[in-house]
This record gives C-alpha cells, sequence and structure tokens, in this order.
C-alpha cells in the first residue's frame, strides 16, 4: 500500500495545542487555532496550526464518542502504526531529556475515531464539519483535563508513514512543541487508513 512510487508524495501536519488560559496567562497563546503556515519542499507540503491554553477546572460530560467497529484485515495495520507512533514520540522526548508519555486508552477512542472521520468524510482540520475542536472532542468523551493537545497528519505515498509524519512534526515548530511539551503526561495515536491508501493520524495530548 505505502510502496507504490506513482503516488505523489504528500504529508500534510496539523498541530494544536488547545485549552482555555488562567486570567493570569498570557492572552496570545488562547490565540490562533485557526490560523495555518505552509511550508512547501520537493518531498511533500507541510501545513501547520497550533492554539495554546489552560484550564484547572475543565471537566468532560459523560457522552460517549467512541470509534465505531473495525471490520477487515486494517484493524491489526492501525493499531500497529499506533504503536509505532507513540513508541517514536516517546524516544524523542527520552533524547531531548523528558519523560515519556502515557498511553491512554480513554483518548485513544477520541483519536482513532477522528483518524477515521476524517478519512471517511475527506476533510482534514481541527474543527469537524460541526465545528468541534480537540477540546469539545474530549469534554464529549467524559475526559477529564487541566491542558490539551492535538497533532493531525496524513501521509500518502511514503514507504514508512510514521516516519513521514514524525518528520514533518519535528520540523515545524508548534508541533515539535507540542511534542515535547514538558506539562503533558498522557498521550493516545489513533490512525485510520482511507480507502486510497492514505494514512491519517490523530496525537491528543493530556494533563489531567
Amino acid at each position: 500500500m505505502y510502496k507504490s512510487r506513482r503516488f505523489r508524495l504528500l504529508v500534510c501536519i496539523v498541530a494544536t495545542l488547545v485549552a482555555l488560559l488562567s486570567p493570569c496567562a498570557l492572552p496570545a497563546f488562547s490565540q490562533g487555532s485557526n490560523r495555518a503556515s505552509v511550508s512547501q519542499k520537493r518531498s511533500g507540503q507541510l501545513g501547520t496550526r497550533h492554539d495554546r491554553a489552560r484550564d484547572s477546572n475543565a471537566e468532560g460530560s459523560n457522552r460517549d464518542t467512541s470509534a465505531a467497529p473495525i471490520i477487515g484485515h486494517e484493524l491489526r495495520e492501525i493499531a500497529l502504526l499506533e504503536e509505532q507512533c507513540l513508541s517514536e514520540v516517546n524516544r524523542l522526548r527520552r533524547a531531548h531529556g523528558l519523560e515519556s508519555l502515557d498511553f491512554d486508552e480513554e483518548l485513544l477512542e477520541v483519536a482513532r475515531a477522528y483518524s477515521r472521520r476524517m478519512a471517511e468524510e475527506k476533510f482534514f482540520s481541527h474543527a469537524d464539519p460541526e465545528g468541534r475542536s480537540v477540546r469539545e472532542r474530549v469534554n464529549e468523551a467524559g475526559i477529564s483535563w487541566r491542558m490539551v493537545g492535538e497533532n493531525l497528519a496524513y501521509s500518502n505515498g511514503y514507504i514508512n508513514p510514521v516516519a513521514a509524519s514524525l518528520r514533518g512534526w519535528m520540523e515545524s515548530a508548534p508541533h515539535k512543541r507540542n511534542l515535547l511539551e514538558v506539562g503533558f503526561q498522557q498521550t493516545a495515536i489513533g490512525v485510520w487508513i482511507s480507502s486510497n491508501g492514505t494514512v491519517y493520524f490523530t496525537e491528543i495530548f493530556l494533563k489531567r
């Protein structure tokens, strides 16, 4: 699926670090979730978005946002990509003197469901068609948090989509900042593969 050289190499990365700022924090951190900068290279195209905020009292509701059942041979492939990506994220953090992030099963359901929705409904954005961000998606899953963030990527035509996405994230300052944020403690990476072989990644970062 990934070895065909006939595909145009393309990777788009979206990073978001979202939350509500406390009154004493810098207001600039709560802005910019819909701003994008694009950098083009021979190997593909990169796009980024980011936002930062915090909330010490935020709690989610009890709505269930679990992904629909997965069928077919893709389940093993999806799980393997998720595990590989998480392993690489934690390797990068350790290389920068940071603690590894703990895997969170609740976040996996939210992250995988969002990757699946982007793949099936053919959109790529922090905001879903109803305008909800990662903040709302995590809240609706009943997950409480003090700081939450999100990295998105899709990859088509790369032999190793995990390496391509991680390289793009590390080459983008906002995404790298999310990956190496000392305040985050939990994470999960949800993957989905579209009918044309495009691999979608959603990583959610959390501090409870």
